[in-house]
């Protein structure tokens, strides 16, 4: 009898595989927030049924712009852990919307294969670093600058991931069309 051994922790694959830590993250995110994803875009298309992918797309983004913000104004309350806030915040944010996006184009958030959408669509880019840099000088000058930085640098990051993550679904949704439509 063959005894099962038990999957790794993340922290195990983490630390025996630290190069792929982007690609074993975004698995991780995958399994965690898209069951999520996938319950919101059911719950919305029942309540909502005759909005179009693109209404839902808006309603999405509307609300992880508005969470982004949010999160990042209590990361820039981190004091010193600041930027490890900010970057986290914005990393699970983005995936949260990327997911979400995904859900409402008919795709399956949950899909391991959305790790990779989540590589290219998700990735914070130097707003998170750049977000902090500016958040620790200005706020010796100016209290309360940095918190108002923070919030704005979160949501237009945000928008940003939106944008990429709209377009790259809406043509993912145009060429599965096309490429049913001549297939009959």
């Amino acid at each position: 009898m063959k005894i099962a051994t038990p999957a790794p922790s993340l922290t195990e694959r983490l630390l025996a595989n630290p190069a792929n830590s982007p690609e074993i993250l975004a698995e991780a995110a995958v399994q965690t927030l898209g069951p999520r994803a996938r319950a919101w875009a059911d719950d919305a298309r029942a309540t909502y049924p005759t909005a179009s992918d693109e209404a839902l797309a808006r309603l999405a983004v509307r609300r992880f712009v508005r969470a982004a913000g949010v999160r990042g104004g209590f990361g820039a309350l981190a004091g010193p852990y600041a930027s490890i806030a900010l970057a986290t915040a914005t990393v699970i944010t983005h995936a949260e919307l990327v997911l979400h996006l995904a859900a409402i184009h008919g795709l399956d958030p949950a899909d391991p294969r959305r790790a990779g959408d989540l590589l290219k669509l998700a990735s914070p880019g130097p707003g998170p670093a750049g977000a902090w840099v500016a958040l620790s000088l200005v706020s010796r000058s100016f209290p309360g600058v940095g918190l108002l930085t923070a919030f704005l640098g979160a949501r237009v990051t945000t928008e940003m991931v939106a944008v990429r993550a709209r377009r790259f679904y809406a043509e993912y949704s145009s060429q599965v069309s096309q490429e049913s439509g001549s297939s009959s």
